[in-house]
């Protein structure tokens, strides 16, 4: 919830029973105006080869 405005946010990832592992969402960092401000994506990305998956998409080495 946005603490300025009480503006609320909702985000409903897929519905998949063969998915082990996902991300639901990235929260980051940005430079607004040249100031700071955090940030929060919604992403839904998952794998159905669970934590394996997800490290090797990020450039993990998984044996």
């Amino acid at each position: 919830m946005d603490c300025v405005t009480g503006t609320g946010w909702t985000f409903q990832p897929p519905a998949d029973s063969n998915v082990r592992a996902m991300v639901v969402a990235e929260l980051y960092r940005h430079i607004i105006d040249g100031r700071p401000a955090w940030k929060l994506r919604a992403v839904g990305q998952g794998w159905a080869d669970g934590l394996d998956g997800l490290a090797r998409a990020h450039g993990v080495d998984v044996e």
